[in-house]
């Protein structure tokens, strides 16, 4: 016993350490691809599947064994991919591995090995496995994939193989092995049929791929038809854009179906299940459906539909084409003109129906369809449209009205509509008393008043081929009431609404009538009844889109009692307001500066609504002003006005504006009256002017003969004097004309020899300038002043002063001299140093001591 555990010992030691040191290869290792569909046999392979055994994986081992796997591209023996993998150990089984390629396997030789390792150890690699390549055979240029389906959003890469030492021009680019290159991931966002084309020198090539969708099938529904066979239908999802051999197919539990529809002929009357496998290239769809088909029965179309008519109703008849129900209880509904009949039919193999309550003389289209009365599950299939005409029947009651006009009173009638008339109208027949009168199409019939002691009772009635209609009554008073205000009513919403207090003897309602007030037409009235009723809702009327616009109305409300209409209330007004015509006759009349602007209304017929103002733009000839509009009332207006040539434009406005101007030109002149009045009145204005200013002047005569004539002081002369005149000129270029006449004294007579006077009046007169005049008189300018010459009067000479004239003046001596000065402006001297005085209104100078003593 010993003993072999000794060797059991000794023998586990060595197996584990020849596995720690040499780990054992993996043993029967496979490598295949999966198939693709397609429809050739080489258009391109994906996944790569590789199997091996390890016999040291032992089965009651708890902890998984590890693997390393690597892909590789073998010609350029570069990595595409690397894994590693666990797994439970299992001696007896294969491992399984599945990868998928970014590129067809075709395009190049792949090659895989594996090896074993654990936490400690890492076992050596397999020897290369390899899958061959179409670079190593192909003959000519070839392109993968080809002819395979792809999903929609699918990102692939295709490869292009050449021959040896050719290089393709396109987009393959990418150079994995002496003959094969790759293009980049190329997207597909949508369902298409691209080809892809490799051009090389010589021999270019290309392929053809299917983007489309997965099936997408939904709703199976099991039902019968027959009650005798089993119909499968199904709905349609979203298009899968794959036809021909890549469309998808469907098999309902094994059996192959058409598309949506399934048909099994057996049919088990209990709760069944079915299966429908929906498959296209890129995926499978599986749908269920469990029911009873005794609970699913869609009945088929009723066949031989016909009908017999009469004026009020319609028998329908039909038959079915399935004898299997002719025991079936079930339940029919019919579509008449388009609409579902308010009753439905049942019965045991139902084949006919009775409609009721049709419209006399009418046309109808039916329809029958049925369904299960016991398990309603849906409605059958619709049978043939069917079509059929009620026959004519006598008309109803026509409706009936008065109208009072002046002397003249209007029965009238409203026309049978064609469900009202019951067939073709051939006439009306009227009674007044006990005559009666056949009328043909007329809706009235004037009736003139005379002069009746009691009411009228009038009748109509209408015909057809079945016979008159119920006669419609109504009462002519003998005295019409027509004594009522007529109010004014506004539209709204464009039409009226009116409003009445009720009336306690009324017995049928009311009537509301209404007409154009100006279109004298002949029965166009029309009118409205309301009904009688406890609310007070039946006292109000709203009524619009029935008027014409611009056009006045005449609404009134009538009491209906047991006798004639009694009439409560009238109106007048526009539903809907148009701008007015224009005005007529417009003149103007001229009174002085005021402007008598008349004109006539606008004709009734063409107001379109009520007045509101008139409105007057005056416009000026040859003139900028502006002159603000003129709003009134009335159709007139006073204007007060200047002289002038004016233009009147004048129109009237409704509540929807202002309609075509009215023109009128005028002058504007003054009246003679007015001229003689302005003339009055400027004349006296200026008369009353005058005897203001001279009273106030008279008043103010010193203070205005100080401001305007101030005293001038006179000179004063020493003892007696004989003059004579010295009168100087101002001349141009400093120049004076003078002239002199001789001076003497009383006291001191002249002495022959002293005094000598030149007298230049009767002597030649000479001119002199002014210097020279002054020559000798300052010896300064600054001793020269500047005066206003007013006068010169007289010369004096005192022979105690000596004062040399120059030659040209003629004169030898003068002194003591006094000027006066007017009008003109002359040099004055220093009067004190040369014995001189100068007296002015402007300029003085005193004297000096020794000429006053003189």
């Amino acid at each position: 016993m010993s003993v072999w555990l000794v060797y059991a010992l000794l023998f586990s030691l060595i197996g584990q350490t020849e596995q720690d040191g040499h780990p054992v290869p993996i043993e029967e290792v496979k490598m295949y691809t999966e198939e693709t569909y397609c429809a050739s046999s080489d258009c391109g392979a994906w996944v790569l599947k590789v199997t091996w055994r390890d016999k040291f994986a032992e089965n009651n081992e708890s902890e998984k064994v590890s693997y390393d796997i690597e892909v590789l591209h073998t010609q350029q023996m570069k990595t595409v991919h690397f894994e590693t993998i666990h797994v439970m150990p299992n001696k007896t089984s294969y491992y399984h591995w599945r990868w998928t390629s970014p590129i067809p396997l075709q395009c190049t030789s792949h090659s895989v090995r594996l090896r074993r390792h654990n936490e400690l150890n890492i076992g050596e690699w397999t020897p290369l496995y390899t899958h061959k390549g179409q670079d190593l055979n192909a003959a000519t240029t070839t392109v993968y994939p080809h002819d395979q389906v792809f999903a929609v959003g699918s990102n692939i890469t295709f490869c292009c193989i050449v021959e040896t030492d050719k290089r393709p021009l396109s987009e393959f680019l990418i150079r994995i092995s002496n003959r094969t290159y790759i293009t980049k991931p190329v997207p597909f966002e949508e369902p298409s049929t691209p080809n892809i084309h490799c051009d090389v020198e010589g021999n270019p090539s290309g392929s053809t791929i299917f983007i489309g969708y997965p099936p997408d099938d939904q709703n199976l529904t099991c039902i019968t038809r027959n009650l005798t066979s089993l119909e499968c239908i199904w709905e349609k999802g979203r298009n899968t854009y794959l036809t021909l051999n890549r469309k998808t197919t469907y098999t309902l539990d094994g059996r192959v179906c058409e598309y949506r529809k399934c048909v099994i002929h057996e049919l088990k009357k209990q709760v069944t299940n079915w299966t429908l496998i929906a498959k296209n290239p890129l995926g499978v769809k599986t749908l269920t459906d469990t029911a009873d088909p005794t609970h699913r029965v869609l009945l088929r179309a009723p066949s031989k539909i016909s009908h017999d008519a009469y004026a009020r109703n319609v028998t329908l008849r039909w038959s079915w084409n399935e004898e299997s129900y002719a025991l079936f209880p079930m339940i029919c509904q019919v579509k008449l003109n388009g609409n579902i009949y308010n009753k439905t039919f049942n019965g045991m193999g139902l084949t006919s129906a009775v409609l009721i309550n049709l419209q006399p003389f009418a046309t109808y289209t039916a329809q029958v369809q049925c369904g299960s009365y016991e398990h309603f599950y849906e409605w059958g299939d619709w049978s043939e449209i069917t079509e059929f005409s009620t026959k004519e029947d006598i008309p109803e009651a026509v409706d009936v009205w008065i109208h009072y006009s002046e002397q003249t009173t209007s029965v009238l009638w409203k026309p049978l509509t064609q469900q009202q008339s019951h067939g073709i109208i051939t006439g009306y027949e009227i009674s007044i008393g006990k005559i009666k009168k056949d009328l043909k199409t007329q809706l009235c019939y004037n009736i003139t008043s005379g002069n009746e002691k009691s009411d009228r009772i009038i009748t109509v009635s209408a015909k057809n081929s079945a016979g008159p209609s119920p006669p419609s009554t109504i009462i002519i008073p003998s005295y019409p009431d027509s004594e009522v205000d007529i109010s004014r009513i506004n539209g709204k919403n464009g039409g009226f609404e009116m409003s009445w207090e009720e009336y306690p003897y009324s017995t049928c309602g009311y009537v509301v009538e209404w007409f154009p007030t100006y279109k004298k037409t002949q029965c166009a009235v029309a009118w409205e009844k309301i009904p009688k009723c406890d609310s007070g809702a039946c006292n109000t009327w709203n009524r619009s889109g029935i008027f014409e616009e611009g056009v006045r109305y005449t609404v009134s409300v009538y009491a209906c009692t047991d006798d004639s209409p009694k009439l409560l209330k009238r109106s007048e007004g526009y539903a809907i307001e148009k701008q007015p015509g224009k005005v007529v006759n417009l003149k103007g009349e001229n009174k002085g500066r005021n402007v008598e602007l008349s004109w006539d209304e606008v004709p009734l017929e063409q107001q379109n609504g009520f007045i509101q103002h008139y409105e007057v733009i005056i416009l000026l000839s040859g003139s900028e002003t502006i002159f603000d509009p003129v709003s009134t009332e009335e159709p007139k207006v006073n204007l007060k006005l200047d002289p002038g040539s004016y233009t009147f434009r004048v129109r009237a406005c409704t509540s929807e504006g202002g309609g075509d101007y009215a023109t009128h030109k005028m002058n504007v002149e003054k009246s003679s009256d007015q001229i003689i009045a302005a003339t009055i009145v400027g004349c006296s204005a200026a008369t009353l002017i005058f005897i203001i200013i001279s009273v106030l002047c008279y008043r103010k005569r010193k203070w205005l003969k100080k401001l305007l004539y101030p005293d001038i002081p006179e000179p004063k002369l020493a003892g007696k004097w004989i003059t004579k005149g010295f009168y100087c000129t101002q001349m141009t270029e400093g120049y004076m004309k003078c002239e002199i006449q001789e001076v003497h004294s009383l006291e001191h007579p002249a002495i022959s020899g002293s005094l000598r006077v030149l007298d230049l009046i009767s002597s030649n007169p000479k001119v002199v300038p002014a210097q020279h005049f002054y020559q000798n008189i300052s010896e300064s300018p600054a001793d020269v002043s500047y005066c206003p010459v007013q006068k010169l009067t007289s010369i004096i000479e005192n022979p105690s002063y000596n004062m040399t004239i120059p030659e040209p003046v003629g004169v030898a001596q003068i002194s003591d001299l006094t000027l006066e000065m007017q009008d003109s402006y002359l040099p004055a001297p220093n009067f004190v140093q040369n014995n001189f005085v100068v007296k002015g209104s402007d300029c003085y100078k005193p004297q000096s001591a020794s000429a006053t003593n003189a």
